[in-house]
């Protein structure tokens, strides 16, 4: 529980209107608490986010060979194979790079950007999704290391100005990509399904 301060920890009441303003000055502390905590707490759920979505977008490419991921299931065309969506996910990863002000090397943004400015390719030389993982997971530690410590203050800042028509503030931009990132990852997990291959693990 928040400690008061030390004006109200000591404030003996002498008259009933002290004890009417005591009890005010409690209360209006204990709200602005609750708020400071509120804020953190949104910050600690949107980790939780990211860190499942860590684990689940390797357990959802697992077992695809870079082959099978280049294609499109049953040869739908409005279907997108593993390897773009694999891309376009590490791409969102890139968005909330910039968020946080960390200063990355974007690979592949011709071929999987955001916002609609890419679209899957057949029969194109795609990196191996090997090298996208790989990609992925040496993000991940500095990314979340930096989200980690983004204060209430810069999460209701304005977003960069490339994403300030999705969100209105980057704590919204950070929810924003967590829904695409679980959507995308939803995705590769019924392409699983198509291709014969177990369900996702969730461990």
């Amino acid at each position: 529980m928040a400690q008061l301060p030390p004006l109200i920890a000591s404030f003996t009441p002498e008259k009933e209107n002290d004890n009417i303003n005591l009890y005010i000055g409690i209360n209006e502390f204990s709200r602005i608490a609750l708020i400071k905590k509120t804020r953190y707490s949104m910050n600690e759920l949107l980790l939780t986010q990211f860190d499942l979505h860590h684990r689940l977008y390797n357990n959802v490419l697992d077992g695809f060979s870079d082959e099978e991921t280049n294609q499109r299931l049953n040869g739908i065309t409005e279907i997108n194979h593993v390897k773009y969506l694999a891309g376009h996910l590490l791409n969102s990863q890139y968005g909330l790079a910039a968020m946080a002000g960390i200063n990355v090397k974007v690979k592949w943004n011709d071929l999987f950007a955001v916002l609609g400015q890419s679209e899957a390719k057949d029969n194109f030389p795609y990196p191996n999704i090997e090298e996208i993982k790989a990609e992925w997971n040496q993000l991940h530690f500095p990314l979340r290391e930096a989200l980690e410590k983004l204060s209430p203050e810069i999460l209701n800042n304005k977003p960069p100005a490339a994403f300030d028509q999705v969100a209105a503030s980057a704590g919204e931009l950070w929810a924003f990509i967590n829904h695409h990132i679980a959507y995308h990852i939803g995705q590769i997990g019924i392409l699983r399904r198509g291709f014969g291959k177990m369900p996702m693990r969730y461990d």
